[in-house]
């Protein structure tokens, strides 16, 4: 599939990205990025976007590795039925 460029705003900054997924699919993404960002930035306090990024990135980091974790112990628990 062929990348197209996608733009998009996330904590009031624009950013264009080289993607094969659907639009709808990169929206929804910056849309969980941004909603993220604001969040955090507003409960913590902060104020640099280094700062909420980097925060929201370890918060998402987190997730997905919880959501590993539960995978990995789905599919063991699959292969002992």
């Amino acid at each position: 599939m062929e990348k197209t460029a996608v733009t998009v705003k996330i904590f009031n900054d624009e950013y264009t990205l080289k993607t094969d997924l659907p639009r709808t699919d990169v929206d929804a993404i910056a849309a969980m990025v941004d909603k993220k960002m604001q969040k955090l930035a507003t409960s913590q306090h902060l104020v640099t976007t280094s700062k909420v990024a980097v925060w929201a990135a370890l918060d998402l980091a987190g997730e997905l590795y919880t959501l590993r974790r539960e995978y990995e112990a789905l599919l063991k628990a699959a292969k002992d039925i």
